[in-house]
């Protein structure tokens, strides 16, 4: 199993047309993102307080349940 980041994945989705693509170009800008959290609450709890414009949190469901997959392999 991996032990990396949820920033360490996202950034592996960057340019992606996708909505998790656009979601990653948004933290990679984002210079408070808390890029050395593995834990869904703590990254969670900065979405929900630094909110990206149009962009939803399901989105961050999703990429979050990728990135437990991505870690298994």
């Amino acid at each position: 199993m991996k032990n990396y980041s949820y920033y360490h994945y996202i950034k592996t989705r960057r340019g992606e047309d996708s909505d998790i693509g656009r979601l990653a170009a948004l933290i990679f800008e984002d210079t408070m993102f808390p890029r050395d959290a593995c834990d869904y609450s703590e990254v969670s709890d900065y979405l929900e307080r630094n909110p990206y414009a149009d962009m939803p949190l399901s989105v961050y469901d999703e990429s979050f349940e990728d990135y437990r997959n991505w870690l298994q392999h």
